[in-house]
C-alpha cells in the first residue's frame, strides 16, 4: 500500500497493459524532435500534415513534421525535446 493524504493508506494504481503494440510513427524528412508528456496511449493527427503520431507513457519521443509543431505545442501534452 502507498500512503495517501493524512497518513491514510490507499491502494496502488493498476498499470494498464495493452496487448497490441503501438504502430510505428512516421519519419518525416527534417522532423522536429518532440516529447509527449501526457498520460495514457494516444493517437494524434498532425493538424497540418495529416500524419498520425502514436504516443504513450512508454513511448514519449517522436519526430513531428515541421508544419505540425506550432499547433502541437499549443496542447499541454507536448513539448520540444532539447
Amino acid at each position: 500500500m502507498v500512503e495517501g493524504c493524512c497518513g491514510q493508506l490507499r491502494p496502488r494504481r493498476r498499470v494498464r497493459t495493452y496487448r497490441e503494440p503501438l504502430p510505428a510513427n512516421p519519419t518525416p524528412s527534417g522532423g522536429i524532435a518532440m516529447i509527449y508528456i501526457g498520460s495514457g496511449r494516444r493517437e494524434v493527427e498532425g493538424p497540418r500534415s495529416g500524419l498520425r503520431y502514436f504516443v504513450s507513457d512508454h513511448r514519449r519521443h517522436f519526430r513531428a513534421e515541421p508544419s505540425d509543431v506550432d499547433l502541437l505545442l499549443r496542447r499541454r501534452e507536448f513539448m520540444l525535446k532539447v
